[in-house]
């Protein structure tokens, strides 16, 4: 393991909180609208090439209970990974933010310390560097 790694992925910030349910919503939201819109045009498309509902409705109705089968089973594993890689991306913001707060933190109450590490790939990595500069005056 790292020594720099995080292993808290989720650190409950209210910021994290907020990026995990803007970054989850904008990708499940959309994901439904589609899915649901979809279904409805073929079945639609597909009543109105056959023409009888009563024939469609016989013929389709093991496809469909097919298809919500595996809805039912693709949709959890999605939403699972449309939520880890929500998670991952709020850690990667609001994880150097926490970490920069909880430092400054520190250097306010007098604790006297170095300058604030944050590692190579973290967000605010600018930020660090700026506040270790004027902190260096």
């Amino acid at each position: 393991m790292e020594p720099n790694k995080r292993r808290k992925k989720f650190i409950g910030t209210p910021l994290q909180r907020k990026l995990l349910i803007v970054i989850f919503t904008s990708a499940v939201v959309p994901a439904v609208i589609v899915g649901i819109c979809l279904y409805h045009l073929i079945f639609n498309t597909l009543v109105w090439y056959i023409g009888r509902r009563t024939i469609m409705s016989y013929n389709l109705t093991p496809v469909l209970q097919k298809i919500i089968l595996v809805v039912l089973i693709s949709m959890p594993i999605a939403l699972l990974i449309i939520w880890i890689i929500a998670l991952e991306l709020s850690h990667r913001i609001a994880g150097p933010l926490y970490r920069i707060e909880k430092e400054l933190d520190a250097r306010i109450s007098g604790e006297e310390k170095g300058p604030i590490k944050l590692r190579k790939k973290d967000e605010f990595k600018l930020l660090a560097d700026k506040i270790n500069k004027l902190i260096s005056k």
